[in-house]
């Protein structure tokens, strides 16, 4: 998780993509009485588009009345100067702190970016030790030259590291300010993700078959491994999926096939879509954005997408707990 503002982008569709619009302000009523954090949806900060009947509840009230004042734990002293310089804050997940972003329901998404995070494509997991695993989808809602912030543009909240950095107590907040982007989450309660260990090395992709929700072999035998998996608002207010449970726990070393996948009623696809890291294109580009590995790149992985089957998949090697973090890349051969 960066240290950083992250000033994130999105933006409504305007009728570019068919649905039911279901905006941040609620009719009155509607959400839960107190607008409390256990409401799905309260604390979103990025827009996003809610696909194949997955569930937002809109809040009753933005509001922001428990201000932040520390402990800042993990920042350095010009983060926390920043901080106050363009303060006050408010921490999510905080009773009387509540706000969220612009989001669509009932949206027929063609994703077009695919983002498996740093810890997969960078790090092996270990034997013994739990390994997070989440998917982040993104959809570019207008081309570049034609966005137009207030016009075709949907409403977030900038959101900011208050403390506790990249852990398990890490708080994040918002300072009241809005912004109009060009970028939404894709959100969809029918995918899933599914590890498979299939032999001993990467079997040829010949000898490998995706039939309707795993791959299966006429010569290997494919063995699944248990995972936790589902949509969570993460605590930068982002709707993305993830691992549950403390993440994937290796039972054995060896080569594992990770798969995120939908049913064939999905109406989310993921044809045309490329995998990329947010911040490589999370703004209007200077230049085309990295959208996968360097040649000659060594990683841990290094995800696809399969638009054949509407799948993304990403092959990667455990190793035993003592060592091996990372580096430990793909073979060519």
């Amino acid at each position: 998780m960066k240290r950083t503002f992250a000033f994130a982008a999105a933006a409504t569709l305007c009728g570019l993509l068919a649905g039911t619009a279901a905006f941040s302000a609620p009719p009155p009523g509607k959400g839960p009485p107190d607008g409390g954090e256990g409401a799905q949806g309260n604390n979103l900060s990025f827009p996003a588009l809610a696909v194949d009947g997955y569930a937002i509840i809109p809040i009753a009230l933005s509001q922001w009345t428990v201000e932040y004042t520390g402990p800042y734990t993990g920042l350095t002293a010009a983060e926390i100067a920043a901080l106050e310089a363009s303060g006050p804050w408010y921490a999510q997940k905080t009773e009387g702190n509540t706000w969220q972003a612009d989001y669509l329901t009932n949206q027929t998404v063609d994703v077009t970016y695919v983002d498996w995070g740093d810890i997969i494509e960078s790090n092996n997991p270990k034997v013994g030790r739990p390994f997070r695993v989440e998917v982040q989808l993104y959809k570019l809602l207008n081309p570049w030259d034609e966005f137009q912030p207030g016009v075709n543009s949907m409403t977030g909240y900038v959101m900011a590291m208050l403390a506790n950095p990249s852990s398990p107590n890490e708080v994040q907040g918002n300072n009241t300010v809005p912004y109009e982007g060009n970028l939404a989450t894709v959100v969809s309660n029918l995918w899933k993700l599914r590890i498979q260990k299939c032999g001993d090395a990467i079997p040829e992709e010949t000898d490998l078959y995706w039939n309707v929700d795993r791959w299966v072999s006429p010569t290997i035998t494919c063995t699944d491994e248990p995972i936790s998996f589902a949509v969570e608002l993460n605590v930068g207010g982002k709707l993305i999926y993830g691992a549950s449970t403390g993440g994937w726990k290796v039972k054995t070393a060896g080569w594992y096939r990770i798969t995120f996948y939908g049913p064939p009623t999905t109406k989310l696809s993921l044809v045309g879509a490329v995998v990329a890291d947010y911040d490589d294109f999370d703004s209007a580009p200077v230049e085309e954005p990295v959208l996968a590995a360097e040649e000659g790149e060594t990683g841990a992985a290094t995800p696809v997408v399969d638009s054949t089957n509407n799948i993304s998949y990403v092959d990667v090697l455990a190793v035993a707990g003592g060592g091996g973090g990372g580096g430990k890349g793909k073979p060519t051969n």
